[in-house]
Formats: structure tokens, sequence, C-alpha cells
């Protein structure tokens, strides 16, 4: 679950920051592709009348955009990345890039930004950094109640995600994650962040079950995913993860 790139460029189709996170990428040719952009979002709002198509998926990869006056932002990504997770990026990105430049008017079609400060700045949206509320220390305390369920072959695997896609901790199948971020994504887009617990069994008898964990002093709250054996019973599957849950809310 990789985001690989991010764009920001004028609605002409000129690119004026582009930034790879990983490798996959970092030999595209940036010109080759916001003219693509460009293309489709005067196609969108002149035939359309849409204002932005905000995903674009193309086989295993997706682009999704954030379009503020004469800019368009864009985070290229894997189509099993939490499509929440990219969104809230994009909005923080645009948000800090406004701050720095408020008057994206200033900026010549031609210009390519160079600024440290916000190369540093996105780095640690797209991490996830400046999201995490206290220390990794503090979220050491919940990772070793899980570390412990684990190795006491309470629980198959875990997961512990925030409820706009950042990850603290998971030692979930990849596939099991990806169905569980989508749940949050649902639960988010829907407003249904406040239904109770959620479960649903796999064809090999395990049981993967969520529950949302309010933190009274947060502002957001938590998905907490638990994957148990299929030689747990439903009863006490349901029982455990209210029991870990109520562990998790008295450390955290």
């Amino acid at each position: 679950m990789k985001i690989h790139s991010l764009f920001i460029l004028k609605k002409s189709g000129v690119c004026i920051f582009h930034k790879n996170f990983t490798k996959e990428f970092e030999n595209i040719e940036v010109n080759l592709i916001t003219p693509f952009f460009s293309a489709i979002f005067s196609f969108s709002e002149n035939v359309i009348s849409r204002k932005t198509p905000e995903i674009l998926e193309m086989r295993e990869l997706r682009f999704v955009f954030k379009v503020h006056q004469d800019l368009i932002f864009s985070i290229l990504s894997d189509s099993t990345a939490s499509l929440l997770f990219v969104s809230t990026r994009l909005e923080r990105i645009s948000d800090v890039f406004l701050e720095e430049y408020p008057d994206s008017s200033e900026i010549k079609d031609y210009q390519q930004i160079e600024n440290p400060k916000l190369d540093k700045m996105i780095e640690s949206i797209i991490k996830g950094e400046d999201e995490i509320y206290m220390s990794k220390t503090f979220y050491q305390k919940a990772i070793d109640l899980f570390e412990e369920l684990l190795h006491e072959n309470e629980i198959v695997g875990a997961a512990l995600l925030t409820t706009k896609g950042n990850i603290i901790y998971t030692s979930l199948p990849s596939e099991i994650l990806v169905n569980s971020l989508k749940e949050l994504e649902i639960r988010y887009m829907v407003g249904a962040l406040n239904l109770p617990e959620m479960y649903y069994g796999l064809e090999n008898g395990q049981k993967v079950f969520s529950k949302i964990i309010d933190i009274p002093w947060k502002l957001d709250p938590l998905l907490f995913v638990v994957l148990f054996d299929d030689t747990v019973p439903l009863g006490m599957a349901e029982m455990n993860l209210r029991k870990t849950a109520n562990r998790i809310t008295n450390i955290i």
C-alpha cells in the first residue's frame, strides 16, 4: 500500500512541484503526465459539468485529485492504498502549500518550487507523522499488549488504525488489513463511526472483528481490528474483543 508521488500543477498543465516517495516512479517524465491531468480537468469542467474527477484508477494505480482555484494537487498511489488516508494526506498537503504560497497567481507557470521546509513538511504528512498524537513510546504500550496476545496465541493478528487511515500497528495479513481500511473508509463516508463492532468470517473459519474505540481526550476515535483462530468460539471472540478494547482504552 504505497504512495508513490505528489504533483502540484497549474490548470494550464505545468507542474510547479513534484516529489517521489518510492523508487518505482523516480524516472517518470513529469512533463508528459501533467498535461494529461490538465486535459482531463478541462474536459470534465466543459463537457461533463463536473468540477473534478476526484479519483482516476489505471490498472493497479490510482490518482487522487484536489483542485483549488488554478492549482491541481494530485497523489499517485497503489490502488490498494487506503483512499481515506490518501485523501486526508492530499487535503493536509494542500493546506500546508497554500499557507506557504497563499497567492497562487504569483507562482509563474515555468517556476519549479524548491523549498526544503515544504519538502520536510510534506514528507512528514505522507508518513502520517503529523497525526501521531503522542510519542511512539506512548503507543508502544498498546503494541506490547498486541504482541503479548499473539505470543499467548489468544489472537492471530490485530491492527489499530486512526479514523483518518493512519496505521498505528498491524500484524494482520495484507488482504485483511486492506479490507479493514476499506471498512473504515465506508464508516467514515457514511458517518457510521458510532456503529457497534462488526464481524465477518473467512473461508478457513477464522473470524475478523472490528470495534471503534472512543478515547475521551482524543478528537478522533480509533478502529481496533482483531483476527481470531477458527477454534475460538464466536461468543468468546466477541467477549475477548471487548475486553482487549477496554484494556487499550485504559492504556491510552
